[in-house]
């Protein structure tokens, strides 16, 4: 008898193990899972610092050096938001920056089909946009557009030629 209940305590501690391991398994699988959502919501939840109407002029003054020949400096946000399509932004910050050498010039382009919905005159160095209407009465949505920034080269003449240029993506919300 006394081999008997030597084997059958063997059995017993052979049948827990298995579970020890289960348990311990899907605890740590419990753990990444935990973790991984924490990881993927801090990801998804900080907050991004963008520029506004408030900080602006303070980025701007931190960016005191001047630029090299064929780069600029411009600033913008990047979403611009509008009552309705014939109407004027509401928050729409596009600008030249003091540091720059050379005016700017700007086209707005809607990603998906290509036309150009804004387009502004040369913008001297250190200009900024008053609220403006788009070229195009577009109708309400949202629309990927990209913003291209052209750095002007002065002719003799006054006339400008395009010096060097840059694509910043932005978002147009039309409410109406």
């Amino acid at each position: 008898m006394g081999t008997d209940k030597i084997e059958k305590e063997e059995k017993t501690q052979e049948q827990i193990k298995p579970k020890k391991k289960k348990k311990i398994i899907i605890v740590i699988v419990v753990l990444i899972l935990i973790i991984a959502a924490v990881i993927i919501y801090f990801l998804t939840h900080r907050e991004e610092e963008s520029m506004n109407e408030g900080n602006y002029k303070q980025i701007m003054e931190e960016m005191s050096e001047r630029v090299s020949e064929g780069y600029f400096e411009t600033y913008m946000n990047n979403q611009w938001t509008f009552a309705d399509g014939s109407s004027e932004t509401k928050d729409a910050i596009l600008g030249n920056s003091p540091n720059n050498t050379k005016p700017i010039r700007c086209e707005i382009v809607l990603d998906d089909t290509g036309e150009k919905v804004f387009s502004t005159d040369v913008m001297p160095v250190g200009a900024e946009l008053p609220p403006f209407k788009l070229d195009v009465d577009l109708e309400a949505g949202t629309y990927a557009a990209t913003c291209n920034v052209f750095l002007l080269d002065e002719k003799d003449d006054g006339t400008y030629t395009d010096f060097s240029s840059a694509g910043f993506k932005v978002t147009i919300v039309v409410e109406n």
